[in-house]
């Protein structure tokens, strides 16, 4: 332990002091020399104590701990400057079922009614939607689809069962392309307020990134459509879809679908094989696809398939 500096300074003064001084002034230094040692050696006891050891030691802690926090957040400033945030998917606005029984446990809504739309075009015209159903206080809920539907236009009208969008390539394969088409849309209402959406996947990631292949990067999956056919229709092909600057990744979106007369359940399945597409912009924007979206015709609700309602954010 270094001995304090006023305790030095007075042992100096007084070595220099000694010399050619009476003897009562050099008793007098002698006497302050010995109550300095005393001091030092007080001061010593202290510091040497097991109190004053634990205090510094945790001093020497929290410094050390201190410099560990700065150096954390200087850090985390510096990758925040060098990587944009990407916020993480927010699920509170859905209701999932535990099964595929038409029920949801955790219903806090109360009666409401199960509304289809679109029957016309317009959503003012009478007609454009009807009752399909009610949920009940216990969220238990039925749906009974028409019977019969004016269908607004033919398969080979249907983005979502034909080419798709402008940058797919590749041709469809029809059978009856004439044949009246009609894809359901599907709310729950309480006194004429829309309260949200019904749909159908097996988990609300395939919802959230509900749009196709090229979009979609998250867990293997499915989700499923109503349509409703006035006959015997298919539609057959293998499109290869073309993002960003015409360059082709070798997605794919494979149309195998065979309609019958009445509604149909309309499978579209992300699974197999994955591509990493580098989108440029750095790590953040790699992400790793499905090479193919497929859409198929199933005849029953899978077991694993699940009932959403997505909340009305409005």
């Amino acid at each position: 332990m270094r001995m304090p500096i006023y305790l030095a300074t007075i042992f100096l003064v007084c070595s220099m002091a000694c010399k050619g001084q009476t003897p009562e002034q050099q008793k007098m230094m002698e006497d302050m020399e010995k109550k300095g040692m005393e001091a030092q050696r007080q001061y010593d006891s202290v510091m040497n104590s097991p109190q004053v050891k634990k205090i510094m030691e945790q001093t020497e802690a929290m410094e050390a701990q201190a410099k560990i926090d700065r150096d954390k957040r200087n850090a985390e400033k510096q990758e925040k400057i060098s990587k944009p945030t990407i916020p993480k998917k927010d699920y509170e606005g859905y209701i999932i079922s535990k099964s595929n029984a038409k029920k949801f446990d955790n219903w806090s809504y109360g009666e409401a009614d199960i509304i289809m739309a679109g029957f016309t075009s317009r959503s003012t015209d009478p007609g454009y939607k009807k009752k399909i159903g009610s949920v009940n206080t216990d969220g238990s809920f039925e749906i009974k689809l028409p019977e019969k539907v004016s269908t607004r236009g033919t398969i080979s009208e249907y983005r979502s069962i034909g080419l798709g969008y402008f940058w797919d390539k590749g041709d469809t394969d029809y059978v009856n392309p004439g044949t009246g088409l009609f894809s359901a849309l599907i709310s729950i209402k309480q006194n004429d307020v829309n309260l949200g959406s019904l749909f159908i996947a097996s988990a609300i990631e395939l919802l959230d990134e509900w749009t196709r292949a090229s979009d979609y990067h998250g867990i293997p999956g499915y989700r499923l459509e109503w349509y409703y056919s006035q006959g015997e229709a298919s539609a057959t092909a293998n499109h290869t879809i073309e993002r960003r600057q015409g360059k082709d990744y070798d997605i794919a979106r494979v149309l195998n679908v065979h309609f019958k007369p009445g509604w149909n359940l309309v499978k579209i399945s992300f699974d197999g094989p994955r591509i990493t597409i580098d989108w440029g912009e750095g790590e953040h924007n790699k992400h790793s696809y499905y090479k193919e979206e497929k859409v198929t015709v199933v005849p029953s609700l899978p077991d694993n398939a699940k009932w959403l309602f997505h909340v009305n954010p409005y």
